[in-house]
């Protein structure tokens, strides 16, 4: 067994908690990868995050072999949130579940009023425009249509989106004022699901603690939140 099996052996014991690295595994960007029998350690080169899923000492030995001017990290237990914190000096957090969609068979897309459609370059500004959070960019929004973006068009005019982080995880969720309380974020959600699925893709999503809307929308689509939450480091490490 190569170390990318040993590595999916161990992620596989919980897919919900892990499908971020499971995907990078499957997608093959992981640019450097460490296993014990207890713990998995990896970088993503399409996002630029070093992931960590650990249990005891373990987490402790992988954490040691980050280096010291990582900016982005993910930690998949609590139990080391602390630790990772002071040891990376990252400033700002993200405390997240994990959402996983596990049958075979897409959710159905229900009929609505519009279309369904993927965006193209042309329409980042539109999308970075009406995306309702801070960190991305045009580049970001770029990317992300490059990768595939969905976008509801109701009577021809845009209605919402949403496409697939660096990471591969669905987000970037959006439905505009005017047309929400239609089910428009369900149908665009369900559809995300369905593309992922269709090309391979593990369909997963992370939401920040305390989203009840967006964990009830998970559950009613038929995926599987982790019992666990795991938590997103990110910034400039303290000098």
């Amino acid at each position: 067994m190569d170390r990318v099996e040993e590595a999916r052996a161990y992620l596989e014991r919980d897919p919900v908690l892990h499908a971020n690295l499971l995907e990078i595994l499957r997608r093959g960007s992981a640019d450097q990868l460490v296993v014990e029998p207890e713990g998995v350690l990896l970088h993503d080169g399409g996002c630029g995050a070093w992931m960590l899923a650990a249990e005891g000492a373990a987490a402790e030995r992988l954490l040691d072999q980050v280096p010291p001017d990582c900016d982005l990290f993910v930690g998949h237990n609590m139990g080391y949130f602390s630790l990772a914190r002071t040891r990376l000096g990252l400033r700002e957090q993200e405390i997240c579940w994990s959402a996983a969609y596990l049958r075979p068979e897409p959710p159905p897309v229900r009929d609505f009023d519009g279309a369904l459609r993927m965006l193209d370059l042309s329409q980042a500004p539109w999308v970075l425009e009406h995306y309702s959070h801070a960190f991305a960019d045009l580049t970001y929004m770029e990317r992300a249509i490059e990768r595939g973006m969905i976008g509801a068009f109701v009577r021809g005019m845009p209605a919402g989106f949403v496409g697939y982080h660096d990471e591969g995880s669905i987000g970037m969720l959006e439905v505009l004022p005017r047309y929400r309380r239609r089910g428009l974020g369900e149908v665009l959600q369900r559809a995300a699901i369905g593309l992922a699925l269709a090309r391979g893709q593990f369909p997963f999503a992370h939401i920040i603690a305390g989203n009840v809307a967006s964990l009830a929308l998970q559950r009613k689509l038929g995926m599987e939140r982790s019992k666990t939450p795991l938590f997103w480091l990110m910034g400039k490490p303290n000098d």
